[in-house]
């Protein structure tokens, strides 16, 4: 999925996740091929492992993104970061990305370039009769390296990385929605979380 160009501001359109899980849809989409998974107590291990090991690589990766990133917006005058983000029925974006100042007045992310270490998880398909597409997924590489991103593109990678590793399917059936909270000042990156759900109360009577 693509980063939205307009993110170089202090607000921004919807952002949908990049590190959607290939394993949840079976539907052609923009991004990519259709993908089915033949679903085993095997394969569910593996994708279990395969994120420890995904989320290990992006908590080291952190420690040297986090304090590059943060000095960025310091030295902008940025004093705070917010990423608003929503979703349900299987599907999650970002709403908008504001930065304020000491003052708390609004301003832009600044239009500088960071070089970093990343972590992503690749997936590896392999062509299957039994499935629709054709194919399917039978499993992930972790894949580390450096990556040079706009602060904007950044903020939106760690935001990711963050919502995934905590709260991995958030935006399935009901959702949930709320921020994730950049401060420099604290040293801080703050995910506050709101899980939607549907309650229902089942009544039976016979006379």
């Amino acid at each position: 999925m693509t980063n939205d160009p307009s993110l170089s501001g202090p607000e921004t359109g919807a952002s949908v996740n990049p590190n959607a899980d290939p394993a949840t849809t079976t539907r052609a989409t923009p991004e990519g091929p259709e993908t089915d998974v033949l679903l085993t107590d095997a394969w569910l291990k593996r994708y279990d492992d395969e994120r420890a090991r995904l989320r290990a690589a992006q908590t080291e990766a952190l420690k040297v993104t986090k304090p590059l990133l943060f000095a960025a917006l310091t030295a902008a005058g940025i004093t705070r970061v917010t990423v608003e983000f929503d979703g349900s029925g299987d599907s999650g974006q970002i709403e908008c990305i504001a930065a304020i100042d000491k003052d708390d007045a609004p301003v832009e992310l600044p239009a500088v370039m960071i070089t970093c270490p990343s972590a992503t998880m690749v997936p590896t398909y392999e062509p299957c009769t039994e499935t629709a597409s054709g194919q399917r997924l039978v499993g992930n590489t972790i894949q580390t390296g450096e990556q040079t991103e706009s602060v904007a593109a950044l903020i939106e990678r760690i935001f990711w990385d963050f919502i995934e590793s905590r709260h991995d399917g958030w935006e399935n059936n009901d959702g949930g929605h709320g921020e994730c909270v950049f401060d420099p000042g604290e040293n801080i990156i703050r995910l506050e979380m709101n899980e939607r759900y549907t309650e229902t109360n089942y009544y039976e009577h016979e006379i």
